[in-house]
């Protein structure tokens, strides 16, 4: 019954009242668009905005015929795209793993950000903490930013796991609902050590806490965790996924593109992918003992 809900409330998103599409036109033209789906992860009018944008210079740079669909959740995206009512999405990794995992979808394109298509978690702790390795942890308090976050929570569990910590027992733990806001737990003295995305302290530089690298200290880095992504449905004609991929390649190549993937996602470019580029997921939710799609489905 939710599954059917999720589509039935996409399929509403996509335009008001859903018309089947005529089955005599192609998929990608003006009466059968493909419909490209996406999450709002901070403003959603800002992002459905920025999308829309985008979409008009890729039907420029295709002739393909895009529609847009601002989506309420991840789950919602990777069950419309089982039925195909969306063809191609924006996804976080561990959504990707669960639409390739329950539909077969392939990624086509990672995301660049800070010049790289990976990022990385850490465990911060204050300088003069005496805490100078992941054992010395043990019995503390420590924050993580929310229980769906791959920086901020899977990742650091997943290394405390490799030096034979477990979270749930040999530590206190708190989520405390952010990246910057595990920080200022830290700094405040709430608890002894944060966990967040490479380097996200500088945020509280203008809040207040201009002196924050020196005051706290990197205890550790996550291994590199491979970035959101665009990925297509499994039964995707291999001509329109290669110009999907394309006509976004070439897209963040300009100067206009590369503005509207900036007011998207916060996107530097694109760089094309493949679906072993997300086997560290699949292997740190099998070190945590993690159920992917349970996970998915409890973050939305």
């Amino acid at each position: 019954m939710r599954n059917a809900i999720c589509i039935m409330l996409l399929i509403m998103l996509a335009g008001g009242c859903y018309k089947p599409a005529s089955e005599s036109q192609p998929l990608g033209s003006e009466d059968n668009p493909l419909i490209m789906a996406f999450v709002p992860s901070t403003e959603a009018e800002k992002v459905i905005a920025s999308a829309e944008e985008m979409i008009d210079l890729l039907e420029q740079d295709t002739g393909l015929h895009f529609k847009t669909l601002g989506a309420p959740s991840y789950v919602g995206i990777v069950e419309a795209m089982a039925v195909g009512k969306v063809q191609v999405a924006w996804l976080p990794p561990m959504a990707y793993v669960f639409a390739h995992q329950r539909n077969g979808d392939e990624v086509i394109l990672k995301v660049v950000r800070n010049g790289k298509p990976t990022y990385r978690g850490q465990i911060v702790v204050m300088a003069d903490s005496g805490i100078e390795s992941l054992d010395d942890l043990r019995g503390k308090r420590i924050a993580f930013t929310d229980a769906t976050s791959a920086s901020g929570h899977y990742y650091p569990s997943a290394l405390l796991r490799e030096a034979g910590i477990d979270p749930e027992t040999d530590l206190e733990v708190i989520y405390a609902g952010g990246h910057d806001a595990a920080v200022l737990a830290l700094v405040k003295g709430s608890v002894d050590a944060a966990c967040c995305y490479d380097d996200a302290r500088s945020k509280l530089i203008d809040l207040g806490f201009p002196d924050i690298n020196e005051t706290t200290r990197i205890l550790a880095f996550t291994p590199d965790i491979p970035a959101d992504n665009v990925a297509v449905i499994k039964d995707l004609d291999p001509e329109l996924t290669a110009k999907v991929r394309q006509g976004l390649l070439d897209l963040a190549a300009t100067e206009e593109g590369a503005r509207v993937l900036m007011e998207l996602y916060e996107i530097e470019g694109l760089v094309p992918a493949v679906d072993s580029d997300y086997e560290p997921v699949r292997r740190m939710a099998e070190l945590l003992d993690k159920d992917i799609e349970e996970e998915v489905r409890q973050g939305g």
